[in-house]
């Protein structure tokens, strides 16, 4: 149901359900997309080779996981949480499929707690994993490896009851560790 406004009466408000209706209606508020857009990268970078986007990686190397989000908009200047990033290692052939928090030594690295959008637009989050991290066989292991990325409020980022805001993926293709 409609009213002359252009307002929609709800038959149960969901903030208010105690009340059959508001007042007069309510006013859908549409909120733009040009005021809220995100943008998100993540890179598998080898530090100690010339070439830094190198697919093979020997087993005691390190090397770093870079995350990064853009956020364009002013919306996000009001939204405030907890950034949580992880990342995945399927194996192709033999070897055991394992998420990166399970083999740092500070799962905590992966977070970025209480962000404000007040103090920044730009997230950046690099981890450094010391070699000798990641699951090799003898023969080396050819990883599928994925990053992906949750935005989650009122709780952190194991809090199963925290609210998940904004979630993304990027796959990052076939490693070779040796």
């Amino acid at each position: 149901m409609s009213t002359d406004a252009g307002t929609e009466a709800p038959t149960r408000a969901p903030c208010w359900p105690s009340e059959r209706d508001y007042l007069d209606g309510r006013t859908e508020i549409e909120l733009s997309a040009r005021h809220l857009e995100a943008y998100w990268d993540a890179d598998i970078i080898d530090v100690d080779d010339k070439n830094k986007h190198d697919r093979i990686i020997g087993r005691h190397d390190p090397f770093e996981i870079r995350f990064r989000v853009e956020l364009v908009g002013r919306l996000w200047r009001c939204i405030c949480g907890h950034w949580c990033f992880k990342v995945g290692f399927t194996p192709i052939g033999e070897g055991k499929k394992f998420e990166l928090s399970s083999v740092l030594p500070d799962p905590s690295e992966l977070e970025i707690r209480d962000w404000k959008g007040c103090d920044t637009l730009c997230i950046e989050k690099i981890i450094r994993v010391p070699g000798g991290l990641i699951p090799v066989e003898p023969c080396g292991t050819v990883y599928e490896v994925a990053a992906w990325f949750e935005l989650r409020c009122c709780g952190y980022c194991a809090d199963e009851h925290s609210h998940l805001a904004v979630a993304g993926f990027e796959r990052q293709g076939e490693y070779m560790f040796t």
